[in-house]
């Protein structure tokens, strides 16, 4: 029998030589590393202890140790070189760097608050003859080492979902035939890369493919695994330390597994979400390659990574939320369904409504030059989980467990003041004492178009504390935890998708620009307009509709479009038994998905950044204001025909050519997507930002404002979509300062 290797010969394949070539290698990646933090931090606890395992050149270890002040960070790496480096360069009273193998247990049972594995588990496999059992191992300890509510984040990539075949066409004319690996052209990179690439799928022979003509000239086409196309992608333009890539297999877990992976070891899912980088999808997808099944239509790029966030619960505690059964609500007791015909149009209108008044409550403080709120944590909404067979267009995974700001239903007759005490008492268990100021309120619509609800938020200034005992109100489990969070680090994971509740991030923006304090960087998709000449007049009554009333009760009965259904949705623990059932009922279009898309138009002139409104009448502004025009960003429900998110930007495109005569020059993501009623619908809203053609925005309906106007004024906007989408593009092109 072959004597048993050390450690460091395990992973020995991936030593880059000496400190020099090491400080080449991280100096690629720690631009990168910057933005794994930036997905990450929002779900860390700002107070206690986190391991970042396989920590490289210390860089993310030091810039969350920098984040959070009250947080002891530890790095762990294989390599004593990359361990002596970072100590060396990086240096703070709350960091440290040790030499260990991240598989074994590094730390004893119940010693972490946290857990960071950014792009590092697929050494453990690839350097472990490809073992999904060393992985298991891995993880069993990682776990073990996390106090209960602590958080494991996973950030690696992932063996994508689709067909098992794919045609993969590759151009031929930008490289050389042989030679050099930097010199290759792209297909013949690939042959080399099936000649060598060894995985867990051919251990011991060239990656299978058959060669053909491709229909796209100067390419050629290949048939070959989904998987396989994959591990090409992912690495094609890493020519540098070729041999050493050529030794890791990327991929080993799909998305499912890793989910199976983390419910087996008793976590609850905080976030599971395939990543697209945009940088990577521009700079090195875009025109570089055709991907498609073999019935020759296109599919979308595979994730460029991918993420997941766990957080231990108890023994026995629920980790997943499932709608197990669904029909349409005949006798609605919570709901209610009611219709209005617009006076002019005729058209009928529906609107759902809940009872009592919606409050938000955003309790925050300032310590040690950070701004921190408190926030429900891991709160069940298994509403976000309804409707499983409509399209996922991102394709993430909630376990129905979500954070959102303090929320609760209030009744006419009760006075704010003693309303906000008692929720913040019976909700968060902060005593009366602990209020030091309150705000004035912010009103929005959260849904209008089919939601009878208007939230009002409230900032409220509280003692310092580090997170409360939650009293349990609910007939789940748990009613969630109230934790302290990083304001900031909060809105990084919005513009990623890393959390998904609309108002805590609106309340967080209000907040901030209260103080007077910056939200930092945008790490979306970076936006790019293009300076036009002429463009389209700014209207003075953008943001001030003319008032009117124009709708009416119609009694004759609803027009069909929306659908009240009543959901069973179970709980679940870790090993599958169902803690609890529990009826829920909800909202959803008749014929359309669950999804809805906001496109906030704008364009860049020598005058500045515009963009454009709609006004639109709706009954639920009737209902509130007496008055039905709403300044709104133009928005759609998506058909179920749509399955990709990669769909979306060409639905976009047609509905603001057909509705407003404007012409679309590119769209962007706009942050990441999410729910704005999840008490009422699982209805997921994907922001975009839509640069037009200038020229033809003049003669649009569109209402244009400048965006540094409509930011200054943003206190009298009503539409919860708007106020995102303004929020996010004013931060994605530098109008919050």
């Amino acid at each position: 029998m072959a004597p048993k290797t050390s450690t460091a010969e395990t992973y020995a394949a991936q030593h880059r030589g000496d400190a020099d070539h090491y400080a080449t290698y991280f100096a690629g990646m720690d631009a990168s590393m910057q933005q794994k933090v930036a997905l990450t931090t929002a779900h860390f606890p700002t107070r206690g202890r986190v391991a970042d395992m396989g920590s490289g050149s210390g860089r993310g270890t030091y810039d969350l140790a920098c984040l959070y002040g009250g947080l002891e960070l530890v790095g762990v790496d294989i390599n004593p070189v990359s361990v002596d480096m970072a100590a060396a360069a990086w240096q703070r009273p709350n960091l440290r760097f040790v030499a260990g193998d991240i598989a074994d247990p590094v730390f004893p049972p119940e010693s972490l608050d946290g857990v960071l594995d950014s792009s590092v588990l697929h050494h453990v496999t690839s350097f472990n003859d490809f073992s999904l059992a060393r992985l298991e191992t891995c993880l069993d300890n990682q776990v073990r080492a996390l106090r209960t509510g602590g958080v494991i984040i996973i950030r690696d990539f992932l063996v994508p979902d689709g067909p098992e075949q794919v045609w993969l066409d590759l151009p031929t004319t930008n490289g050389a035939a042989e030679g050099p690996v930097q010199g290759l052209s792209t297909a013949a990179l690939f042959e080399r890369f099936a000649r060598d690439f060894c995985c867990s799928v051919n251990r011991d022979g060239p990656v299978p493919y058959t060669r053909l003509d491709s229909p796209h000239p100067g390419h050629v086409r290949y048939r070959l695994a989904l998987r396989a196309a994959n591990e090409f992608i992912l690495r094609k333009d890493y020519r540098t330390d070729w041999d050493v890539e050529l030794l890791e297999e990327y991929s080993y877990y799909s998305q499912a597994q890793f989910e199976a992976a983390f419910r087996r070891r008793g976590l609850r899912i905080l976030s599971s979400m395939p990543i697209r980088n945009p940088w990577i999808i521009a700079n090195r997808y875009e025109g570089q390659f055709h991907l498609s099944g073999l019935d020759g239509q296109p599919l979308p790029y595979p994730p460029t990574n991918y993420l997941i966030v766990g957080e231990k619960v108890p023994p026995g505690a629920g980790v997943a939320l499932r709608e197990e059964h669904s029909e349409p609500l005949a006798a609605p007791r919570f709901l209610s369904l009611s219709a209005w015909r617009h006076g002019e149009t005729g058209r009928v209108w529906e609107l759902v409504e809940r009872p009592g008044r919606t409050v938000d409550l955003l309790p925050w403080f300032r310590q040690d030059g950070q701004v921190f709120v408190l926030a429900k944590k891991g709160f069940p909404r298994p509403i976000v989980n309804a409707c499983a067979d409509h399209p996922n267009l991102g394709g993430a995974a909630l376990s129905g467990y979500i954070t959102e700001p303090l929320a609760a239903i209030t009744h006419a007759g009760e006075a704010s003041d003693k309303a906000i005490a008692r929720i913040l008492h019976e909700r968060a268990g902060l005593p009366a004492g602990s209020i030091r100021a309150l705000g004035e309120p912010a009103h929005y619509f959260t849904s209008p178009g089919g939601v009878s609800e208007r939230v009002s938020a409230w900032l409220v200034e509280v003692a310092p504390s580090s997170g409360l005992p939650a009293p349990d109100y609910g007939p789940f489990t748990s009613s969630g935890s109230v934790r302290e969070l990083d304001a900031r680090q909060v809105l990084r994971a919005c513009h990623v998708g890393g959390m998904v509740d609309a108002r805590l991030e609106l309340n967080i923006h209000r907040l901030l620009r209260h103080l007077g304090t910056s939200p930092g960087p945008w790490i979306g998709a970076p936006i790019q307009l293009t300076e036009q000449s002429g463009g389209p007049k700014w209207a003075d009554d953008a943001l001030a509709p003319a008032r009117r009333a124009v709708f009416s009760m119609h009694e004759d009965g609803t027009a069909g479009y929306l659908d009240l259904r009543t959901g069973t949705f179970s709980e679940h623990d870790a090993e599958g038994r169902e803690l609890a059932s529990v009826p829920r009922e909800y909202l959803v279009p008749r014929e359309a998905s669950r999804n809805t898309t906001v496109a906030l138009p704008v364009v860049r002139t020598r005058e500045g950044i515009r963009v454009g409104l709609e006004h639109r009448d709706l009954p639920t502004v009737q209902h509130f204001t007496g008055s039905a025009t709403l300044a709104v960003t133009p928005a759609w429900r998506l058909p179920r025909t749509l399955t990709h998110l990669s769909q979306v930007p060409a639905f976009i495109a047609e509905r603001l050519r057909e509705e407003f005569s404007v012409t679309v020059r590119r769209t962007w993501e706009l942050g990441g997507s999410y729910h704005a009623t999840p008490g009422v619908t699982p209805e997921l809203v994907w922001p975009f930002a839509v640069e037009v053609e200038a020229d033809a925005a003049c003669d649009s309906r569109l209402r244009w404002i400048p965006l540094e106007v409509l930011v200054s004024q943003l206190d009298v906007v009503r539409d919860a979509h708007l106020l995102v989408v303004a929020w996010r593009l004013a931060h994605a092109l530098g109008v919050l300062g």
